[in-house]
């Protein structure tokens, strides 16, 4: 539903003309921080279904939606790692049954990534050639990224639901990921 992504870049003041010695224009100037901040809602995803039985619900192999009898989706407070929404409200479709669940039942977890790179640059004689020092952070908070949610309802011939992890976070996106670099610039 929502998606917003600011990117940036400051270059930090220099500190030598507060303090002006060869020390605080060497270590305190040419500093730059960049980055990319992206915050998004979670992808819309659907509930899928297996049997198993194997049964033929529709007929002739026609595909056949999972019953939903209630909101799936519950509120951003109740969302836990192992209950990203209701998996009590779907039911196994009677034979001849399309089923009725929307291609959106629910919303997968959500982003908020910091990407942050810090430069120091290191000037060769003038502006036009100089030494590029880089540091980048991925996920710089490093906090847990929620990916992917089971979404796949199992019933037996009963109609009870038997996979156990449906409605759980099965994945998650990367770790925080630190790399440096080092370049000349001319």
């Amino acid at each position: 539903t929502h998606i917003l992504v600011i990117n940036f870049t400051y270059d930090v003041p220099k500190v030598s003309k507060y303090v002006p010695s060869p020390v605080s224009r060497m270590a305190l100037d040419n500093w730059q921080i960049a980055g990319f901040t992206t915050m998004a809602s979670g992808f819309p995803s659907g509930v899928g279904f297996t049997t198993t039985d194997n049964a033929d619900l529709t007929g002739g192999g026609d595909g056949a939606r999972v019953v939903v009898k209630d909101v799936a989706q519950l509120p951003h407070g109740d969302r836990t790692f192992f209950r990203w929404f209701n998996p009590s409200v779907f039911s196994r479709p009677a034979r001849g049954d399309f089923g009725n669940a929307p291609k959106d039942v629910f919303r997968g977890p959500g982003i908020n990534s910091w990407d942050i790179s810090i430069f120091k640059n290191f000037p060769l004689r003038g502006e036009s050639r100089l030494i590029q020092f880089r540091s980048e952070f991925y996920n710089m908070f490093n906090h847990t990224q929620f990916s992917g949610v089971d979404s796949t309802a199992r019933f037996d011939p009963a109609g009870v639901q038997t996979n156990t992890r449906l409605g759980q976070v099965t994945s998650a996106r990367a770790a925080r990921v630190i790399q440096f670099a080092l370049s000349f610039k001319f």
